[in-house]
């Protein structure tokens, strides 16, 4: 009987070439599977870089807000509104209608030469660059207030005044309640608050425009904020412009989705002189840090 002589050693060969090779096409199926994971992450990284959105300095702006009786009357009421971009805050400022600059009053500048001018000479004084300018009257911030919303303030104390002139009374009562726009111009616009601070009236205005920006702003759309901003632009007295608009809304938009609370107030301090109020210097140093968040 003839033996057959063992193959065995073709067995190990053809095993061991067959796991190299699995081993190789398996190395190559797998670089190529990361590969292609590392290039759709990096698109996605991209993509998502591309946009992701976060708005710097360069949105940043102040605008002048003035309250008058009507269009032909001087307004009573300023204040400045600053919105910085890269904290996601807006800032108020409120100033007495006869605060001084180059000897002459907010309101009589205003008077006499308009919304622009006295933009611009705040801005000369402060350091703070405001070159845009919205003018409410008693029609248009009524209706601009009830287009965005009603307010809830608390009123610490009744007020009452008698105009002895046309022998009316006008009364706000005290206590936590909604305020419709009319009634916010009336509370803000408010003769006599019956205190001793001189600045008390700024104190108003600053703690209510915030509640009402604070209440009424927050997560609103773009849509939303586009028919604000064409009621301004087209019903009241100012240079905003749609480009203007255009420009900043990105960045608005972002602040006011992100933003838990957002306006704050600043009121600058000076002293009385004569019938005019001073701002003092160390305070118009304090407002430009404020307004540029240093």
């Amino acid at each position: 009987m003839i033996k057959r002589r063992s193959n065995w050693y073709i067995y190990v060969i053809t095993f061991i070439v067959t796991g190299l090779l699995i081993a190789i096409v398996s190395t190559i199926l797998l670089n190529s599977f990361y590969e292609a994971q590392r290039s759709g992450n990096t698109g996605n990284v991209s993509q998502q870089q591309g946009t992701l959105f976060v708005p710097d300095k360069s949105y940043n702006f102040t605008i002048l807000l003035s309250l008058s009786k009507d269009i032909d009357t001087a307004p009573e009421r300023f204040m400045t509104l600053t919105y910085r971009a890269d904290k996601n805050t807006v800032v108020l400022m409120p100033y007495l209608a006869n605060t001084e600059i180059n000897g002459k009053t907010l309101k009589t500048i205003f008077s006499e030469s308009g919304g622009a001018e006295t933009a611009k000479q705040l801005s000369e004084i402060s350091g703070i660059t405001i070159d845009k300018y919205i003018a409410f009257t008693e029609s248009t911030v009524t209706e601009f207030f009830n287009m965005v919303g009603n307010t809830t303030l608390t009123v610490p104390k009744q007020l009452k005044y008698e105009n002895k002139k046309d022998n009316t009374v006008t009364l706000v009562e005290a206590g936590t309640r909604s305020f419709t726009g009319a009634q916010f111009y009336t509370y803000l616009m408010f003769p006599d608050y019956g205190s001793s601070d001189i600045q008390y009236s700024c104190k108003i205005a600053a703690t209510s425009v915030s509640a009402f920006i604070n209440q009424n702003f927050l997560r609103a759309s773009e849509k939303t904020l586009k028919s604000y901003a064409d009621f301004i632009i087209g019903f009241t007295d100012t240079n905003i412009t749609e480009e203007d608009y255009n420009k900043k809304i990105a960045g608005i938009v972002y602040t006011l989705g992100e933003a838990t609370s957002l306006a704050d107030y600043y009121i600058p301090y000076g002293e009385k002189s004569g019938t005019n109020y001073i701002i003092a210097e160390n305070s118009w140093t304090r407002a430009k840090e404020v307004a540029e968040a240093n």
